[in-house]
């Protein structure tokens, strides 16, 4: 499971899901210094980026979609881009790379779940509020 870590510079968002292994390595925002994630805590803006990158997600029983830059981050879809996949996300994407957009794929659902009450309790943790910038890392 994911753990939160403050580091210099901006606050960190650790997680070991695999899917963030994939999302991460296809060049998106929010794995260095030089290019972090900016938080957002307005709802349209959230859903609009939730909604660009999952909106069609296929049903399938026990998963769910998982959709990197965070939604709750300014870098997801609704800033532009395109979207994208990589190998056994359930999606029929592109595979490609490159810094602007957003990558989707499905997961188990309760791991999805927990990530994202670990991902508002790191925010509260370390006080990332609108506007603000932090990091995701795999171990």
């Amino acid at each position: 499971m994911a753990r939160t870590v403050a580091k210099g510079g901006h606050p960190v968002i650790s997680q070991a899901q695999q899917a963030r292994n994939g999302h991460a390595s296809s060049g998106l925002s929010g794995a260095t210094f030089d290019a972090p994630l900016t938080r957002t805590t307005t709802q349209s803006v959230i859903d609009d980026n939730r909604n660009k990158a999952c909106g069609d997600a296929p049903s399938i029983p026990g998963k769910s979609c998982d959709e990197y830059p965070l939604a709750t981050s300014q870098q997801g879809l609704s800033a532009g881009g395109a979207r994208r996949t990589f190998d056994d996300c359930s999606f029929n994407l592109p595979r490609q790379t490159g810094p602007r957009g957003a990558s989707a794929c499905m997961i188990p659902a309760a791991e999805n779940s927990a990530q994202g009450g670990l991902n508002t309790q790191f925010y509260r943790s370390q006080r990332v509020l609108e506007g603000d910038r932090f990091r995701v890392v795999t171990p």
